[in-house]
């Protein structure tokens, strides 16, 4: 069986990337700015979006975010690593 753990990133800086390096990711809006998410997805405030592999795989992407637009900037990411 094949064990893992949760990492939760909160992010706040007007900009930046995290490398996924895990098998699921989530992103949340948590907070009333919108997110843009490698220049093409926004997810708007309280909205999440879940990319999930298969059993065994691991996601190896970069992922850029930007806040668009004014307001509380809050982006929370959960991932799940296999350890």
């Amino acid at each position: 069986m094949q064990q893992y753990k949760i990492d939760v990133l909160n992010l706040y800086e007007p900009t930046g990337s995290v490398r996924s390096d895990c098998a699921d990711i989530t992103f949340f809006n948590a907070g009333t700015a919108n997110v843009v998410l490698n220049g093409a997805l926004t997810i708007n405030p309280g909205s999440s979006i879940t990319l999930a592999a298969n059993a065994g795989e691991i996601d190896r992407t970069i992922y850029t975010y930007f806040f668009s637009g004014a307001g509380i900037r809050k982006f929370i990411i959960f991932r799940k690593v296999y350890i």
